[in-house]
């Protein structure tokens, strides 16, 4: 596979894994604003770097660490929306600070009516002069209580029931830059989560918070768009800390099963084991070649991203949840132990399959790009 890759890839991929075994590999606790500014200090995250990169960068910490990928994700997701949509202004004020991990953004449009149907955002944006008032409350915000900002989306129609409005008058959604650290803005304790543990999901409620007109992302009515633009690349960092988690869990079920014996002999020598190493290795080249072509699609044939990126994260995120209760098996007991590497894998797997829009969404966007 890595063919595939040219020598600066391939050297940059390089770099990743030197770090990742020099800081990540006997590292259970994270400061993960830390992290960052570590990367950033190492030339791993620059204003230079492509989304190939940045998408290289997500798999080989994923080996780690998957549940690093949200939280990666998420700085990503922030720094892509400000550089692509925001005022020059809020370039100045945000964007180095991102990039450095001066400054580290949570991403909110999640509510408890509002999930794969953003359009029923009902957090709202009130213009009062020159300043906006905004009101809701949002769930599952990723880098929520580490955050210093928060890129949310809010609904600006002037209206209390979204749900009663036809569709296409649910055009107000807009998105704001607004601060993490203020009385209007209570950020709950993180979210119990199954896995993507040390990334925190949280609660967010507003109230009357105003904020100024150069707080807004884009012109009014843009947050659909605006978020529809970091679908695909979502679905990529998705697709990639599913590879990331894959090639961990084939790497410890090589180790863990040519070294446990019984009965005599190591378990890998078991007709049951070997099948279950073979097909982890077949997926994993599959869905690492599936990855690199939606990437590279981003940027050579862009009419068909939409479609590879989406069968990326169903075909990977899919993989990696079943190989990673194979994994499991293959360890018995020691891989019921709640914190073993196999254990977070299997945990960390389910997660991948719903978030950035469930498998089940993946499959009708592949059915629509063909039918």
């Amino acid at each position: 596979m890595q063919v595939l890759l040219e020598k600066e890839k391939e050297d940059f991929k390089q770099k990743v894994q030197t770090f990742a075994d020099n800081k990540l590999s006997k590292t259970t606790k994270f400061n993960l604003k830390l992290l960052w500014q570590e990367l950033y200090k190492e030339g791993l995250v620059n204003k230079e770097n492509n989304f190939f990169q940045n998408i290289l960068l997500t798999e080989v910490l994923c080996k780690f660490k998957s549940g690093l990928g949200l939280f990666l994700l998420t700085q990503f997701t922030c720094i892509e929306i400000i550089k692509n949509f925001a005022s020059d202004s809020l370039k100045e004020k945000y964007l180095n600070k991102l990039i450095s991990g001066e400054c580290i953004s949570c991403f909110s449009i999640t509510e408890p009516n509002a999930g794969s149907d953003v359009s029923m955002i009902e957090t709202r944006a009130q213009k009062k002069g020159n300043t906006w008032i905004l009101n809701g409350h949002k769930i599952w915000a990723s880098n929520g209580s580490i955050s210093d900002i928060i890129t949310v989306f809010v609904q600006t129609n002037p209206v209390k029931a979204i749900h009663e409005l036809p569709q296409h008058k649910k055009s107000g959604i807009t998105c704001f830059v607004i601060p993490s650290k203020c009385k209007e803005v209570e950020i709950l304790k993180d979210t119990p989560k199954l896995g993507v543990e040390i990334t925190p999901s949280n609660e967010v409620f507003i109230k009357d918070l105003s904020v100024s007109e150069d707080s807004q992302i884009g012109n009014i009515g843009d947050g659909i768009k605006i978020a529809l633009s970091t679908i695909t690349s979502g679905r990529m960092f998705c697709a990639a800390q599913a590879v990331g988690l894959l090639s961990g869990i084939l790497e410890e079920s090589v180790k863990y099963s040519t070294k446990r014996n019984q009965f005599g002999k190591s378990i890998s020598d078991y007709q049951a084991i070997k099948w279950y190493i073979a097909d982890m290795t077949k997926d994993l080249d599959s869905a690492r070649l599936l990855l690199y072509k939606a990437v590279w699609a981003k940027e050579n044939s862009p009419e068909e991203l939409n479609k590879l990126s989406s069968m990326a994260k169903y075909f990977c995120t899919s993989a990696a949840q079943k190989h990673s209760s194979n994994a499991v098996q293959i360890f018995g007991g020691a891989g019921l132990v709640k914190d073993s590497y196999v254990a977070c894998a299997y945990r960390d797997s389910k997660v991948l399959e719903i978030y950035e829009g469930t498998n089940e969404i993946q499959k009708l966007v592949l059915a629509k790009e063909l039918l």
